[in-house]
This record gives structure tokens, C-alpha cells and sequence, in this order.
């Protein structure tokens, strides 16, 4: 074929892409080049990227087919062959023949000259497996023909695919005419000939060949038997591509060397000599023998070069193992990497042994870098975490077994590279297996020397400020690696730098390799980008990242940072983790690291250390406390801390010796002995052994010996005595109770028992009487007093500083820091008011007018005019008087007060003033401003006071008009003034119109308790009322039912002379069942939502009885849910509904806007939102779940503050805001009728109503009865009263001062005829309030209902069902009346 094609010219060139248009199922992606032979372009195919050669047919009499069963055969032969790769597919039309094959993007000759540059394992490796694929095509009979380095392609792990087979170029080329090899052969235009010497012959021998075979080349090609290919002719070309991959991309041979060397007139030696091995060196001089018959078959080279050139191990392991991932089916990367992950530990174990076989250096383990290759190839498209994880310990694993130029090379750019995966683990496992594997390079090459700052710490430099807390903690746990072996890299190359610099002082340096800059410099750079990301880590928000990076190498930082630098950055920030109080972890991490870093800063931290150690000794968390005298004891150790202060602290701490915790004692003695062993004998006799006396049993001489000084110790003080007392809000009066008991047992004579008085207070005698219930002795008392003083701090550290009310100046303290004694500063030098008030001093309007002026007239008479520049006379007026005779002629127009009061009048008696709009009186005369003018003078004039006239009219006629004059910033003060009061007074009015609308000003009398008498029942619903509501006039309220429908019903009439038992209004346009509304907009309007997720907002006609619609928004059920519970409250600038949703979603919708005012999320993990209370200013929310959580969100801030769990997690039914105490909730949790009042700023349960034959706050006997609708009765001068109701179907009075007064109202038709008489007493549990319900055995009174039954009347008095709310309304100023709902739909009236 070959043989006819050179002279043909074609008639018109087409573009590669012209000629895939007859294959649909390729698809043209870009041309990879062309000659005048092939034109070669890159196509899409269904199972991946294809290449297609295209040649074109310029000449229809050429026998195409031949060659086409050729490529066939050739493809079915070699298609076992795992190394080879033919075209796969061939295609014949009248305009171009296509050969089809796989894309591989790699070949030989862009891979040598490609990063990671290939050692010499990975060259072996690859020239073994080029003789592996000579040697499969050659035992199926196929010779290649066109053997180069372009045509040998390579993977991404180093496998390696010899591709082209090139059976239809020609055999024989002519020796003296380069035009056959240039045009079918030299495609790189690179001029290296890789043809055997044997395929040039002379031009004579080809030109009989050409004529002996003129008549039948076009019709039998087959028949051309002399020019068929042989296995030789491959040998030499595969040791000319084995000489270039050795020798670094040099060929042996171009087209005229090749020639030359044919003629024996050049020799490849120069070229072969570059080969270091000198096996693979005689391997090549062997193959390119001019000789055929020298050469040996593939096979043979394989044999005999084993162990020579090629390690055993390729024979017996690598090529059997790494040929399963070349093979069909094609594995995913994933399936890869579980399968090495799986064999590895063989892998290492067969590679490792081989290499050490041989020379037992870890250098020579160079095996697993074909392995590695294979790894690294599939980590970029890895898509599962599981298998990123794998890779990463592969690569650790593998890193432990190669030279270190290879891991900084080969496996550290990956795990860079997963550092910003977007799996959270995988970026964690990262930076560990990262650590790990820097850790195990020895040596830096200097090419190198910059890895740290310049590609390592920048790739991690967004770290700190990561999303997930499990990278931060990771980050933390291995940054101080991290930097020690930065400056180890930083020593290993400065060390090199001095070892090789006298060396190369004569030499020419290479200019490849420059060091960048000196030790220090480097250090310093270094030292920078550690410390910004360690000050990141230690102030991050989650404790848990500061904990770790304290227990994971605090110590390793301060050797990186130096002594200056770990006082400033290291230590200094460490102080602060003392200041969280809720974190007893970190707080004792900070004690375990600190003894570490104090031993490198020096004996100069003592007296930081002092107060820190004070500070954890008094710690509220007794296992910090254990770790500070941990610290101690190391600290005395390493004698870092003075006499002075030992003997300071060992005072502190004696008094431990008798706390309930083991493990106390014990650090203390520890802490004791390791004193005594430090002191000499006289401090321990004189300064120890006297504050041990009131501790031990028996005297001791052996105070050093831990053991003997535990076993002499008296019985610590009870536990449940500990702990109670620390829990008492009565700890200073307790200790001082008892240390009169003391005094009073010292001055009792032996023998007789002393008599205590009883303390004055009731409480602190039931803390006694609480604290002797649980085992406290006298001798326990003296143990207390000893550890008062530790007592006291810890019972300070434990609660909360907002509880206890800021000290405040007086007489006795007059000198408080952070606080002025203005008292104090008053009596000592008068203090000077430069301020207006907001408000209008009364004085102002009278003293004010007659004092000002003579004082003036007083001061402007000694002054005199003086120059003033130009700045000043801006600032404070001229000194000419400014003439104002116009003023008085304009008196319709509007004047400002203090513009006013500050210009200049006539001061004539019968002069016309200018008349003020309001109500046309005479504006004040003017002051003369000649002098200073006092504060009074000034809110006189801002408030516009008019002077009274002079006492001498005459002598003032006489006198000529005053001229004021008028300073800038003093007017310019008035209006400020002005402006301020004209604000404050608005802000006022907001405030009090805000407090009118949201608080409730119709309140019945403290005194009232409803009779029981039932006035009203009405059923118009058809299904259970779910909430009732009183509009804010009281004037009538609504009721809102399962069925569908808000009913408005008018009080007046309800109870009125006409006595209607009918709704006035009702609205059932609503789909679903409502299950909550609320009044809105000065009660003019009615929001109710619906368990379809609807909330519509109705506004109530005065006229007609209808309603007309407002307002309408859906819920999104799926992602909100619907609305639970629903209140209003008006802002003065937002009309704002606020709902609660099934999903915890609380959402301020604003009316007026309309639109979403703000949106919040209750944490999923404390259950379903059940009901929710506003505060009347707006500022906090107060949230119930279903799992007992009651939190307080911020409404300023949007954001949770505290929340507080019930001890039972009961269902929160109901909640409401306290109105005497601002922080107090209300809450009706599932269980015993229970209804308990909280302090969300404490968590404490404060007073508790129950309603149960359960024992009070009893957390496992529990009743069904829970309260379902409550009201609060406020008082002014006593606490509060309740009305409550629920399911057991009984309406409930309940008075917190006098329980006596409390009773069951109205009672349940299910209830007996006869009931035992019902108390209400108070009791004490646990500090908390209980007023319980309790029944007489034997009958005491009878039902409450009992009279109402009696008659003929038919309507039940009680409830048949559970009572689901209930509501009270004003009938008159002294009187109220109960409504009340229940689930089958009835409503009830009751006085």
C-alpha cells in the first residue's frame, strides 16, 4: 500500500471533522493533528473518549480491503493481550477508510518529560512491561511495524498500551530518498528514526522489487511476500524506545545517524552511555544489534535479563496483580481502592521483602511506587467518604516504606489536595494522615526548602475558620506537629545550606537551586503563620477545639515559639479559658497544660500562676479542682513557684483535708507531702505541721509520706451536708449560726451539753434542722467552719452574677470600683450641672425668669468689648451688638421656643411683641448674652419662660432697647435641647400607648373569687371549643372550634336584662379545624389558624354582624407545618401576629407591611412547640414543648438565652408571663394539675399549685389531670390568685396568700353527689413553694354542684368534658365573670 501512495496528490483537503459525519455514533471533540498520511482527531463515544485516524481516499483503485481484514485479524488475535491495544473498529466508504481505538491521553514521549518526573523502578517498570507486549503480539504472530515512543502510551498508574499497529505502511524503505519515511513514518516532525537498519535497502533492490511486482501490486497485495515485517525488526525499534525512556527523551538515532550507523560509519554509544544501570545498559546494546540474527525474541530478553534489569518481583507479583485492574470490566475508582485497601498489608509485606533481600535499606523499597502510582491515579474520582478515608491510609502506609524525596513528591500533594474535600471526615482524616507523614521525612531535599510556608500552611491557612467543628478539632490536634516539624524541615535545610556551602565555594552554583533567605528570616516568616493560626484556634467559639489544641502539644508550641512568645501569645490566652464557667473541661485542660508551659516560660510566671491556681482551687466543678492541685504538686516539683506563695497556698488548700471528695484529699496530701519534702525541717515543724493539727487524729512526723498522712486524717465532712449547704441561699447566716455554736460549745465546761438558742430566722432553723436530718455532728460543725472560707467561693463561683444586686455607694462604702459616689464627690466640691433635664424642672417657669436677668445685668456691666478672630467670632457670636428692629413686624410667623427666647425684643413696656401662635400671649423679652449664661438661664430660654416685668417701669422707659447677643453653640445647645425633650416625649407616648395595648388594663379586684353560680351554657359548636379569647374592652370575646368555625359572642348581652343565648357573629369560610385565635388591632380584628396550615385575619363590623376579611396566608405544611398557637402585639410602627408551628418555626407576621417581620427556629431536639407567651414590652418570648423545655428567646437579638427542662419532661400545655416578677413564667405542664412558676434567669422552680393525690413534686407518681386553661388574678399588695381548669373537669380558685382561701369553684358532673371536704395547704420541697390540694377522709362538705342539681333543672352545672380554656371578663368595677370550654363544644358562664 505503502508503495503507491507517495506520488499521489490530493484534489481537494477536507477537514477531519468532514469525514465522521457518516458515524453517528461518534461524535467529533477536537483534532489531535494531521499529515499528509493520517489525519487523527479525538471523538465522543457512549462508553468514553475514542481516537479516530482518518485516511482519505484520493485514489479508488487502492486495495483497502486487504488491509482492513488485516486490522480485523490483527484485533482478534491480540485481543487476550493485556499490554496491547489495536483499533478496535475500521471503516470503509468511497470518500476515507477510519481506524478507531481508545483515547489514552498519555504517551511515552509526554510522560518522561512530565511531573512527577519517573525514577528508575517506575522506567524498569515500564521497560518491562514494552517487552511484555513485543512478546504477546509476536506469540499470536503479529509484528507492529511502527515501534516509537509516541505510539507506546502510558496510564495514569504506569501501564503501559502499545497502540498503531502499523501492518499496512510499508516495510521497506529506500535508503536514498527520505520522502517514504517522512511521509508514513516521521508524524512528531522530530526526525528520530526508531526503524530496524535491515528495513532501508538501496535503491536499486527497490527498484526491481517495484517492477517485478508493477503488474500485480493493485490487484493482489497479498502476494508482496518478500516485504512482510519480523520479530527482530520490533526488537531493535523497543531498544531504541528503551534508550530514549533511560536516557531522558534522547533518541539514539535520527534519520541520518540511522543511515550512517547502516553504513557503519556512527556508533549510538554517546546516547547509551547517559544509562546509569548498566544492565539495562547491555539490555539495550544487545537489542540494537546491526545484526537481526543477534537479536534474541522478547521472550528471551525477558528471561534473561530477570533479576539483571527487571526485579523478580514484576515476574512473580506486580505484573499478575496490577494486570486484574487493567482487565474487563473496568473498575471503578472506588472498587479500586477497596481492593488495595483489602491487600495491602501483602502487598507491603511482598514488595518490602524482596527489596530488603537485597539491600535491606528503605531507599531500595522503591517496589510500592508502581502500587503507589495506581493509588494516586483514582483519588480524584473518588466519590465516596469511605473510600477517600481508605486512600489516605494506603498513602500513610505506603509513605512509611518509600524514600522521602518521593513522599514529598509523590504522596503529599494528595493529601493536600484532600484537604478541601467537601467531606468533613475526609478533610479531618487529611490533616492527621497530613502530620503523620511529614513526621516521617528525614531528609529535605533543597529544591524543597520552602514546603512549608510557601505550599503547606497556605493550603490549610482556611482551616481554623471551617465550618464543622470536627476539621477545627483536627486542625488543633495537629498543629503543633504541625510546626515542630516545620522548624525540624526549616534546621535539616539550614544544616545542609552550612554543610555543602564551603564545598560549593568553588564551583559554579547551580541556578536552579537558590536559597531564598537566612535562618532567622525564614524563622520569623515561620514563626507568623503558626502564631496566626494557633490565636485563631485558641479564641475559636467551640471549647472543644481549644481543649484539644491544649491536650494535643501546648508544650511543642511553646519549644517552636520560644520563651517571649509563649508568655505573650501562648499563655496570655490560656488565662482566659479560666473565665468560662460553663465549660469544666476546659477549665481543666488549662490545668493540665499549664504546668507544661509554665516549666518552659520560667520561675518568672510564679506570680501569674499564683492567683490562676487560687482560682481553680476555689472552682465550682470538683474535678478541676483535683487537676489545680495536680498542677501544684508539679509546679512545687519543678520548683517554679517561691516560699512565700507556697506557704500562702498550702493555707488555702489544708482545710481539703476534711472535703467529701477522695480525690481531693488526696491531691491535697499529695500537695502536703511534696511541701514537707521540699522544705527543710524547720518550716515543716513551724509553718506545716501547725495548720495540719486541726486535720489529723494523732501528730505525725513523716509529713512527706503521702500514705501515712491519709491514713491519720479525722472523717471528712458527709457528703449530703456538703452539697446541701452549698445549694443554701442561707450559707453566711448558716456559718455564722454556727459560729456561735461553736463559742458556745468552747465556753461550755466538760461534760455538759451547751443549750443553742434557735435562730431567729425560720428558715435557717430548717436548715439546721435539714442539715442534722442528714448527719451533720458538732464535729462535722468545726470541719465546716474550717472549710468556710473554700465554701464560700465555691458557693460565689457557682451562682450566677446576675443574681446578686450590684453593690451600691453609700456612707459605709463610699469608694466601690466602676462605680461614682455621687453623694460622696458632692461633699467634697459642689458638683456643676452642664446638662438640661428631659423633663421641665417646675422651678424653671418662676425662679428662673427673675433671677436670670439681674445676674446679667450684674455680670454685663464688668465686661468689656474684647477682639476676637474669626473662628471665635463664629463660635461664640461678635462683639457689636446685631440689631433685630424687624422682629416685632412679623408676628404670624412661626418661631421655635428657644429661637425664641433667645432673640432680641424691645424691653418697652408699651412696645408690641410678637404673638406666638398657639395662643397669641407676648413672647419673652431677650437676654442680654454679654456675660456667661448659667444652665438656668439656658432651659429657660429652651423652654420659652417669660420674664416678668422690671420693678421700675419708668426708669426702663428711659432706657434705650437692649440689643442681644446671640453665640452660636448656644443656640445651637437649645435646639439640641429641644430636639431631646421634643424625642424623649415621643419616645415616652410610644412606650405608654405600647404598654396600654399589649398589657390588660380590665383586671377584676384582687379580692374577687368567683361564687360558682352558672349564668350561661351555651352549645352552638358542633365540635370541641379549643381557645377562647376577650377582646380588650371586654366588651365580648371569641371562641374557635375543631368544627370549623370563630364564633364572637357580646358579653352584654350574655348577662344583660335581654339574657340572649346566642353568638353574635360567625365566621366559617375557614377550612379545617381551628385550633387557635387571638384578637388584633385594638380588638377590632380577629386572627384564628387552622390545622391546614391557613391563618385568616377578620375584622369585626360594628354595624351588621359579619365579618370581612383582611388578611389570608398558607402555611407550607411540609416544611412549617401548621399553626399550634397564635398572640399579637402591636409595636406602635408593626401590627405584628406572632404563631408558633408544628416544625418550630416562631414567625412575627406584620400586618401592616404586610410580610414576614421575622422568623425563628426552636430547636428540634426539645420537642414540638405547644404554646408560647410574648413579654408586654416586646423584648423576650417565652416557649413550651412537648417535651417539658421551656425556653426564652430574645426578640432584640433573635436569639435563644436560657432554656430550662421540666424534671419530668412533661408535656408544657399551657404558659403565661407572671405580673409581678418581670423574669417568672407560668407554665401547666401534663400530670397532677400541676402549675408551677419558673425564673428563667435562674431555672429555678419557685412556687408550684397541685392539684393531685400524688405526693408533691413527686417524679414518678403521677395523675393523668392536667390544667388546660388558667388565668392570673394580680395584686398589688399580695401575690397573685389563679383560676385553673382542665380534664378532670373542675374550675379551681386558688389564693397564693392565703391557701385556706382556695377551693373548687365549680366541679365535674362525673363527680359524686357527696365529696370529702377539700384543703389547701403550703409546704416547703426543695426550695420550692407548694400550695396542695388534699381530701378529707371523712365527709366534710358536699359537691359544689350539689344545689345546682337539686330542682328540676336539666342543664348540668359542671362539665361533662375536659375543659380546654377558659377566660374572665369585668362585669362591673367590682365584679367578674368565668367562661369556660370544653371538647364537646359547650361553653359555660359562671359569677
Amino acid at each position: 500500500m505503502g508503495n503507491q501512495l507517495t506520488g499521489i496528490a490530493p484534489s481537494q483537503i477536507f477537514p477531519v471533522e468532514h469525514y465522521l459525519t457518516d458515524v453517528t455514533d461518534y461524535e467529533f471533540d477536537t483534532s489531535l493533528g494531521s499529515t499528509r498520511f493520517f489525519k487523527v482527531a479525538r471523538a465522543k463515544y457512549k462508553e468514553g473518549l475514542a481516537v479516530v485516524k482518518v485516511f482519505a481516499i484520493h485514489d479508488p483503485s487502492l486495495p483497502l480491503k486487504y488491509y482492513k481484514d488485516k486490522l480485523e485479524e490483527i484485533k482478534n488475535r491480540l485481543s487476550s493481550s493485556s499490554n496491547c491495544l489495536p483499533f478496535l473498529r475500521s471503516t470503509l466508504s468511497d470518500k476515507a477508510a477510519l481506524l478507531f481505538r481508545q483515547y489514552i491521553r498519555n504517551n511515552l514521549y509526554d510522560r518522561i518529560s512530565t511531573r512527577p518526573f519517573l525514577n528508575t523502578v517506575e522506567k524498569k517498570w515500564i521497560a518491562f512491561q514494552l517487552l511484555c507486549a513485543i512478546n504477546q503480539a509476536h506469540r499470536v504472530k503479529v509484528c507492529h511495524g511502527d515501534i516509537k515512543s509516541e505510539n507506546v502510551m502510558v496510564t495514569g498508574w504506569n501501564w503501559v498500551l502499545l497502540t498503531d499497529f502499523a501492518s499496512f505502511k510499508p516495510t521497506f524503505l529506500p535508503a536514498d530518498n527520505p520522502a517514504d519515511f517522512s511521509f508514513f513514518f516521521d508524524t512528531s516532525r522530530r526526525r528520530t528514526c526508531y526503524i530496524a537498519p535491515e528495513r532501508f535497502i538501496e535503491g536499486s533492490m527497490r527498484q526491481s522489487e517495484t517492477v517485478e511486482s508493477s503488474d500485480t501490486s493493485l490487484l493482489d497485495a497479498g502476494s508482496l511476500k518478500r516485504g512482510e515485517l519480523t520479530p527482530q525488526m520490533d526488537i531493535f525499534s523497543t531498544g531504541c524506545v528503551i534508550a530514549e525512556l533511560f536516557t531522558e527523551g534522547h533518541a539514539p538515532f535520527d534519520l541520518s545517524q540511522l543511515l550512517a550507523y547502516c553504513n557503519g560509519t556512527y556508533s549510538p554509544d554517546t546516547v547509551l552511555n547517559k544509562i546509569e544501570d548498566p544492565s539495562i545498559k547491555a539490555l539495550v546494546e544487545h537489542m540494537l544489534q546491526k545484526d537481526p540474527s543477534k537479536r534474541l525474541s522478547a521472550e528471551e530478553y525477558l528471561k534473561q535479563w530477570k533479576t539483571k534489569a527487571f526485579p523478580d518481583v514484576f515476574y512473580s507479583y506486580l505484573k499478575v496483580f496490577l494486570g486484574d485492574f487493567a482487565g474487563i470490566p473496568i473498575l471503578p475508582s472506588d472498587e479500586k481502592i477497596a481492593r488495595l485497601k483489602r491487600d495491602m498489608g501483602k502487598i507491603i509485606e511482598t514488595l518490602s521483602s524482596s527489596d530488603e533481600k537485597q539491600d535491606g535499606c528503605k531507599d531500595n523499597n522503591n517496589g510500592l511506587i508502581i502500587v503507589l502510582s495506581l493509588v494516586t491515579s483514582c483519588l480524584r474520582t473518588l466519590k465516596f467518604c469511605i473510600s477517600k478515608l481508605a486512600a489516605l491510609e494506603i498513602l500513610l502506609m505506603i509513605a512509611h516504606h518509600i524514600p522521602d524525596d518521593l513522599i514529598l513528591d509523590r504522596i503529599i500533594p494528595h493529601m493536600v489536595h484532600f484537604i478541601s474535600d467537601p467531606f468533613p471526615r475526609v478533610r479531618a482524616e487529611a490533616i492527621r494522615t497530613l502530620s503523620q507523614t511529614l513526621t516521617i521525612v528525614n531528609s529535605v531535599p533543597r529544591s524543597d526548602a520552602n514546603i512549608f510556608p510557601e505550599y503547606i500552611l497556605p493550603n490549610l491557612a482556611n482551616l481554623p475558620q471551617d465550618d464543622i467543628v470536627l476539621v477545627r478539632v483536627a486542625y488543633a490536634e495537629n498543629i503543633a506537629v504541625l510546626a515542630e516539624t516545620a522548624l525540624r524541615f526549616l534546621e535539616m535545610v539550614q544544616l545542609d545550606h552550612t554543610s555543602t556551602q564551603d564545598a560549593q565555594a568553588d564551583s559554579v552554583p547551580d541556578p536552579n537551586v537558590q536559597y531564598q533567605a537566612s535562618y532567622d528570616d525564614e524563622l520569623q516568616n515561620l514563626h507568623g503563620m503558626i502564631q496566626q493560626k494557633v490565636v485563631t484556634l485558641l479564641s475559636d467559639t467551640e471549647n472543644i477545639v481549644k481543649q484539644t489544641l491544649l491536650e494535643n502539644g501546648i508544650t511543642r508550641l511553646c519549644v517552636f515559639f520560644g520563651r517571649q512568645k509563649a508568655n505573650d501569645v501562648l499563655l496570655s490566652h490560656m488565662i482566659t479559658f479560666l473565665n468560662d464557667k460553663n465549660d469544666w473541661h476546659l477549665r481543666g485542660s488549662f490545668f493540665d497544660s499549664i504546668v507544661g508551659v509554665a516549666a518552659y516560660v520560667g520561675w518568672q510566671s510564679s506570680f501569674i500562676l499564683k492567683p490562676l491556681i487560687q482560682q481553680g482551687l476555689c472552682d465550682s466543678e470538683e474535678f478541676v479542682i483535683c487537676k489545680a492541685l495536680t498542677a501544684l504538686t508539679s509546679l512545687i516539683e519543678l520548683g517554679l513557684l517561691q516560699k512565700p506563695i507556697i506557704l500562702d497556698l498550702a493555707s488555702e488548700i489544708v482545710p481539703n483535708l476534711c472535703h467529701p471528695n477522695l480525690w481531693i484529699r488526696q491531691g491535697t496530701a499529695g500537695v502536703i507531702a511534696v511541701i514537707a519534702g521540699n522544705f527543710n525541717i524547720a518550716d515543716v515543724h513551724c509553718n506545716l505541721i501547725p495548720l495540719l493539727q486541726p486535720f489529723i487524729k494523732q501528730p505525725i512526723i513523716q509529713v512527706d509520706k503521702e500514705p501515712i498522712l491519709l491514713n491519720v486524717l479525722k472523717p471528712p465532712v458527709p457528703r449530703p451536708v456538703y452539697d446541701y449547704i452549698l445549694r443554701s441561699s442561707l450559707i453566711e447566716s448558716l456559718f455564722d449560726n454556727l459560729q456561735d455554736r461553736q463559742l458556745l460549745r468552747n465556753l461550755c465546761r466538760p461534760g455538759h451539753k451547751p443549750s443553742y438558742s434557735q435562730p431567729d430566722s425560720p428558715g435557717l432553723a430548717q436548715l439546721l434542722r435539714k442539715l442534722q436530718s442528714q448527719g451533720m455532728t458538732e464535729p462535722d460543725e468545726d470541719k465546716l467552719l474550717l472549710l468556710k472560707d473554700i465554701m464560700m467561693k465555691q458557693q460565689q463561683a457557682k451562682s450566677n452574677p446576675n443574681d446578686q444586686p450590684p453593690p451600691s455607694p453609700g456612707p459605709d462604702n463610699p469608694n466601690i470600683p466602676g462605680i461614682i459616689n455621687i453623694l460622696a464627690l458632692e461633699k467634697e466640691s459642689p458638683v456643676q450641672k452642664y446638662h438640661a433635664d428631659l423633663i421641665k424642672p417646675p422651678e424653671l417657669r418662676s425662679d428662673a425668669s427673675e433671677k436670670a436677668p439681674r445676674k446679667l445685668k450684674k455680670r454685663s456691666s464688668n465686661i468689656e468689648p474684647a477682639m476676637m478672630n474669626e473662628e471665635w467670632k463664629s463660635m461664640f457670636g461678635t462683639s457689636e451688638p446685631a440689631r433685630t428692629s424687624k422682629a416685632p413686624q412679623q408676628p404670624t410667623s412661626p418661631v421655635h421656643p428657644a429661637q425664641d427666647a433667645m432673640a432680641t425684643l424691645n424691653a418697652g413696656p408699651k412696645s408690641p411683641g410678637p404673638t406666638s401662635q398657639q395662643g397669641g400671649k407676648s413672647q419673652p423679652t431677650g437676654l442680654s448674652t454679654l456675660g456667661p449664661i448659667s444652665m438656668s438661664q439656658l432651659q429657660a430660654a429652651a423652654d420659652g419662660i417669660p420674664e416678668k416685668k422690671p420693678l421700675a417701669p419708668v426708669q426702663e422707659n428711659r432706657l434705650p432697647p437692649i440689643q442681644t447677643l446671640v453665640a452660636t453653640c448656644k443656640l445651637e445647645l437649645s435646639r439640641l435641647v429641644q430636639q431631646k425633650r421634643e424625642q424623649y416625649v415621643a419616645d415616652v407616648t410610644r412606650k405608654t400607648l405600647i404598654e396600654e395595648a399589649a398589657i390588660e388594663t380590665k383586671i377584676p379586684p384582687s379580692s374577687w373569687k368567683p361564687k360558682g353560680l352558672l349564668v350561661a351554657h351555651l352549645h352552638e359548636h358542633k365540635a370541641a371549643v379549643n381557645r377562647i379569647q376577650l377582646s380588650h374592652d371586654h366588651m365580648f370575646f371569641a371562641t374557635c372550634s375543631s368544627d370549623g368555625t370563630v364564633k364572637v359572642w357580646d358579653t352584654s348581652r350574655l348577662l344583660g336584662k335581654s339574657n340572649t343565648n346566642r353568638s353574635r357573629q360567625t365566621y366559617n369560610r375557614q377550612p379545617g379545624r381551628i385550633k387557635a385565635l387571638t384578637f388584633c388591632q385594638s380588638s377590632h380584628s380577629i386572627a384564628s389558624a387552622s390545622d391546614d396550615g391557613s391563618i385568616h385575619v377578620n375584622r369585626i363590623e360594628a354595624g351588621a354582624p359579619r365579618f370581612s376579611l383582611l388578611h389570608k396566608t398558607n402555611l407550607d405544611i411540609h416544611e412549617e407545618g401548621f399553626a399550634v398557637d397564635i398572640t399579637h402585639f402591636d409595636t406602635g410602627s408593626q401590627s405584628v401576629v406572632t404563631y408558633a408551628t408544628v416544625q418550630g418555626y416562631l414567625v412575627g407576621w406584620d400586618l401592616r407591611a404586610p410580610g414576614i417581620a421575622w422568623r425563628l427556629r426552636n430547636q428540634s431536639k426539645h420537642g414540638l412547640i405547644t404554646s408560647f407567651a410574648v413579654d408586654p414590652h416586646q423584648c423576650w418570648m417565652a416557649v413550651g414543648t412537648s417535651k417539658g423545655a421551656h425556653t426564652c428567646w430574645d426578640l432584640r437579638f433573635q436569639l435563644p438565652i436560657s432554656t430550662l427542662h421540666h424534671p419530668t419532661a412533661s408535656h408544657v400545655r399551657r404558659i403565661s408571663l407572671h405580673p409581678n416578677h418581670p423574669s417568672w413564667i407560668i407554665s401547666a405542664v401534663q400530670g397532677n394539675n400541676e402549675v408551677s412558676m419558673w425564673d428563667m434567669e435562674t431555672g429555678a422552680r419557685q412556687f408550684t399549685l397541685w392539684a393531685s393525690p400524688s405526693p408533691p413534686l413527686s417524679q414518678t407518681q403521677t395523675s393523668n389531670h392536667a390544667v388546660h386553661g388558667m388565668y392570673c388574678i394580680p395584686s398589688n399588695e399580695h401575690s397573685p390568685s389563679f383560676l385553673t381548669a382542665g380534664s378532670d373537669q373542675r374550675l379551681r380558685y386558688w389564693s397564693l396568700t392565703n391557701p385556706e382561701h382556695s377551693g373548687i369553684i365549680a366541679g365535674s358532673v362525673n363527680d359524686p353527689p357527696i365529696q370529702p371536704a377539700v384543703t389547701y395547704k403550703r409546704r416547703l420541697i426543695d426550695g420550692t413553694e407548694v400550695i396542695v390540694e388534699t381530701y378529707d377522709k371523712h365527709r366534710g362538705a358536699t359537691n359544689v354542684g350539689e344545689s345546682g342539681r337539686q330542682g328540676t333543672e336539666q342543664v348540668p352545672v359542671g362539665h361533662r368534658n375536659v375543659i380546654t380554656d377558659l377566660g374572665v371578663f369585668l362585669i362591673s368595677p367590682s365584679s367578674a365573670a368565668v367562661a369556660t370550654t370544653s371538647q364537646d363544644g359547650v361553653v359555660k358562664i359562671w359569677k
